[in-house]
């Protein structure tokens, strides 16, 4: 016998799907506009280790950043695409009843 599967709350699942989209979204475009201008900032404990910060400080680390930042915004748009058809599957579904 199978057990039905535990959604959560729909207004929870939208907030949190928002929620998700806005911090890729902002994650993304910083990186992105932080590795373009080249502004990439470095916390302090890794000033103890020159290779890391000459890495990533880098072409190769703004590289990273970059890529990182477009997986980011990337991302950003499958969530607000899945977001988006959850509400309309939701919002047709109440209009056909």
């Amino acid at each position: 016998m199978r057990m039905p599967s535990k959604r959560p709350h729909p207004v929870l699942d939208l907030l949190a799907r928002s929620a998700r989209f806005l911090y890729l979204l902002w994650g993304g475009m910083f990186l992105l506009s932080m590795s373009l201008l080249g502004h990439l900032r470095l916390p302090g404990f890794l000033w103890h280790w020159p290779g890391a910060v000459r890495f990533l400080l880098g072409p190769w680390g703004r590289g990273l950043a970059l890529g990182l930042g477009l997986v980011m915004a990337t991302a950003a748009l499958v969530e607000i695409w899945e977001l988006v058809d959850r509400l309309l599957g939701r919002f047709f579904e109440h209009e056909d009843h």
